[in-house]
Formats: structure tokens, sequence, C-alpha cells
């Protein structure tokens, strides 16, 4: 009789252990079916773009950045990963003047659905600033565009508005989210464009250097003097280079704007040379607005410096 007892706990104890079981996988198939469905994917070519993009899309899209950390766009040689993911993608925000962005559209499909969109459209670009004498002479001509446009808030604006319209045509279903998002935005990069102006002020005329014309936009908008020593990473002649140090003498340049990744110790001899301060800047950084506000920060520091109250 006992074991007649323990046979029929057991049997019992095995059903209800079945149908907790079976109440867990109904649970889990259940909870698969709400799962949200995956993000889709907006491309765009550099962090700086994924920023401003980030604060219009807000969580509604993944965003995927083409150039890798520390990669100099100019030289930039994309994998085939990167074809992979930019034709996995709804829309292609490119800066519009960068070569690798070309290089990698003429790899796309002939069939290829995904929308290209320009987001320097609009914006004046610069001309001049990538070749050097003899790269003039060898080639014969004169002028080429500055790819830099996104080192400028302004420039930043025209490039916000231009992502913003991409997006409400994209996902017209959120076009009211992306409004008010894109109105923050543009009314914080016009405060501090606006903070920009007012702390460079004094500054108006002054000169700095770079390695690399990266900051050519920069200082259009604030009446600043770029003094650039390398050029399409090729290397400087001494006569070059005795021109532009006399350049950097004539302007009383005292900062050094600098991007070890790409200059490596190409700066130092400056430095060495000229007795200037050596100051690391990132332009390629996420947070952009950030960086242009140290970089300005910077060269009023050293305004201040040279012509004290």
């Amino acid at each position: 009789m006992q074991n007649a007892y323990l046979c029929t706990y057991m049997k019992h104890h095995f059903l209800h252990t079945i149908s907790i079981l079976a109440l867990l996988l109904i649970a889990c198939s259940a909870c698969k079916g709400t799962n949200a469905p995956e993000q889709p994917t907006l491309t765009v070519s550099i962090e700086p773009q994924r920023y401003l993009l980030q604060q219009i899309a807000g969580d509604r899209w993944h965003i995927n950045t083409l150039l890798s950390k520390g990669a100099d766009p100019e030289n930039f040689d994309p994998a085939l990963t990167s074809l992979k993911s930019l034709q996995d993608s709804r829309a292609y925000f490119t800066v519009g003047t960068i070569p690798f962005e070309e290089t990698l559209i003429s790899r796309l499909k002939p069939d290829s659905t995904l929308r290209i969109i320009n987001t320097s459209s609009g914006i004046h670009l610069i001309e001049g600033t990538h070749h050097s004498h003899e790269h003039e002479h060898e080639h014969g001509h004169t002028h080429d565009t500055d790819p830099h446009v996104w080192s400028s808030i302004k420039n930043a604006r025209i490039m916000a508005r231009n992502m913003y319209q991409a997006l409400i045509e994209l996902d017209t279903d959120n076009a009211d989210t992306y409004t008010r998002n894109y109105l923050r935005l543009d009314a914080d990069l016009d405060s501090l464009d606006r903070e920009l102006t007012r702390t460079l002020s004094p500054a108006q005329g002054d000169a700095f250097l770079v390695w690399h014309p990266s900051l050519s936009y920069f200082a259009r908008d604030y009446s600043l003097h770029q003094i650039a020593m390398g050029m399409e990473n090729k290397e400087l002649s001494a006569d070059a280079f005795r021109r532009h140090i006399d350049e950097v003498s004539g302007h009383n340049a005292t900062i050094f704007f600098t991007q070890p990744e790409f200059d490596g110790n190409r700066s130092d001899n400056i430095v060495r040379q000229t007795g200037m301060k050596n100051i690391p800047v990132n332009t390629l950084t996420y947070d952009l607005p950030s960086e242009l506000r140290r970089i300005a920060t910077s060269i009023t520091d050293a305004h201040q410096k040279a012509n004290p109250i």
C-alpha cells in the first residue's frame, strides 16, 4: 500500500512539473511574439554626422558609422563589410566631399534602392586648401574642395536640416517627433554658434597652426587665420617648411592644433622650433560641438596671454 501511495505521489509530481514547463514555454513564446522588430538602419560617413542624426532620429533608428576610429577620411579604403552594412541600410547620409563615399556608392548593386542624401547640400564650400605649390605645378590646377565641412557649427545646422528633411520623408508617421527633435537641435546649435562668436570676438584676425587644414570652415566662421603645414599627406620640402615657419612668425601664432593619429611625430619638430603650445584636437569626435567649444576657448586663452590687459 505504501508503494502504491508513493507511485501515485510521483505520478502527480511528474504531471505538475510537466504543466509548469509547458506554461513556461508558452510564456517564452508569447514574449518573443511581443518583442519590437529590429531597428532599421541608417548609415553616415563620420561620427560628427552620427551625433547630428542621433539628436533628430532618437531611438527609432540604428545609426551606423562607416569611418572606423582613428582612420583618416581622406585616405580611408572601405572594406567589403562597409559595403555590406551600407546595402543593409535604408539611407546613406554622405558628407558629400569625401572621396571614399564616391567609391562606396559606385560599388552598390545596380538595382540598389538605397537612398543617398548629401548632407552638405547648401553649404558654401571652400576651395584651394588641399594643394601645395608643387602639386599645382604638376597637375596644372589651382583649386579643390576642402572636405572638412563638419568643422563649422553654421555648416552643422545646414547638415542637420538636410538630415531632418530626409527623415520625415523616410518615416512620415513619426514626422512630428523628428520635427520636435530637429527644432531643439537647431536651437542648441544656434546658441552655441552665438556663444563661440562672443568667445572668439577678441581674437578676430588671430592665427593658429594646424598640420592638416581641418579647421578651414571654423576659421571662416569666426574671422580667424588658419596656417596649414601639410597637404595631401606629402612630406614638406625644406623650402616649404621654412615658408610656413616664417608665416607663423609673421602672424604671431602661438598655438598648434594637432591630430596625433594623423600627424604622427611630424608636429614635434615644429613645436621644438617655434615654441608653440601643442593642443591635440579631434575634429572627428562624436560630440563635435563640445570639441569646437574647447578649440575656441584655447584660441581665446592664447589671445589673452599674448595681449594682457
